[in-house]
């Protein structure tokens, strides 16, 4: 006889909603990944620009050049609060598929735990079931002999 898991079909879903889980949690985590990797670079390409117009004025620049750096300072900084607010987004949802990951995760060990039980209860029952054949068997060839 072998062990049948009744909730196996539930388990395999579970299965399966856990692994979509971290699919879309790897997901989500890369397009966080890449947003960051977007803002750091505009950060640093802003920092650099400001560093270039601060050497400028200690050389001397004329107004135009500074009214130009300023208004790609300015174009640049817009560019940096969009792309925060789409790296905060993107963080917020790497978060929530990181819950969602780690509920499916729970649920999915709870149908191993009940299976991994269930087997070991079916086990113990197939050996006190042997060992009570055993001991019927035991008893008749001790019955035969003393007849």
């Amino acid at each position: 006889m072998s062990f049948d898991f009744a909730l196996q079909k539930v388990m395999n879903v579970k299965e399966q909603e856990q692994k979509n889980s971290q699919n879309q949690y790897t997901e989500a985590m890369n397009q966080f990944e890449q947003v960051a990797t977007e803002l750091y670079d505009l950060l640093k390409k802003k920092e650099d620009l400001e560093q270039a117009g601060r050497e400028k004025v200690t050389k001397g620049i004329s107004i135009y050049e500074l009214q130009s750096s300023q208004s790609q300072l300015l174009r640049l900084q817009q560019a940096i609060n969009e792309t925060q607010h789409t790296t905060q987004l993107a963080r917020e949802r790497m978060n929530r598929k990181q819950q969602d990951m780690v509920r499916h995760s729970i649920e999915f060990k709870k149908y191993e735990k009940m299976k991994q039980v269930k087997q070991e209860q079916f086990k113990e029952e197939q050996r006190r079931l042997e060992n009570a054949q055993m001991d019927d068997i035991a008893i008749q060839l001790f019955q035969k002999r003393w007849n």
